[in-house]
């Protein structure tokens, strides 16, 4: 993909301007950006289901690369909220070992961090509920100090 096109394609899902770019994405599927922006693509439309699968092969192709991992979780995070508890037993679990393993491949992914955060945060208190998210938060703390200020604002707000 010639990098006019990626740039082109990225300020679209940006803007959020998805007519049409699905199939224009459909002749680059045989590369890795493509499918990586068909995903982006999907999860922009909260088509979350073609997301999942878009990225779950491109983290199974492309294993060290950890925001694969973040959108394959966030993707399955997304399909969580509403779901009936069948398929979100099924799902979380899935979501939160995407979004560990994205932090195991970059400890300073922001994005993972917090969708640890999101997941503890509604997840049941015996999943591990506001002292998981607080180590999320300290974690952040270590690299970024606006984020963590965020994400202990976040705590403050959905457990107190």
């Amino acid at each position: 993909m010639e990098k006019e096109i990626i740039n082109e394609i990225e300020n679209l899902i940006k803007e959020e301007k998805f007519d049409g770019l699905e199939e224009k994405l459909q002749a680059f599927q045989g590369e890795q950006k493509g499918r990586e922006l068909l995903g982006l693509c999907y999860l922009g439309q909260w088509k979350n289901e073609e997301a999942e699968t878009v990225f779950e092969s491109l983290t199974l192709d492309f294993p060290e690369i950890a925001d694969y991992h973040y959108y394959y979780g966030a993707s399955l995070g997304q399909q969580a909220k509403g779901a009936n508890m069948l398929k979100l037993m099924s799902i979380a679990p899935k979501s939160k070992a995407a979004f560990e393993t994205a932090l195991n491949l970059d400890p300073e992914h922001v994005p993972a961090h917090w969708g640890l955060l999101r997941y503890y945060g509604n997840a049941p208190a015996m999943f591990g509920g506001e002292p998981k998210c607080r180590e999320y938060a300290e974690s952040l703390k270590k690299f970024n100090e606006k984020e963590a200020q965020d994400a202990f604002s976040f705590i403050d707000q959905k457990f107190n």
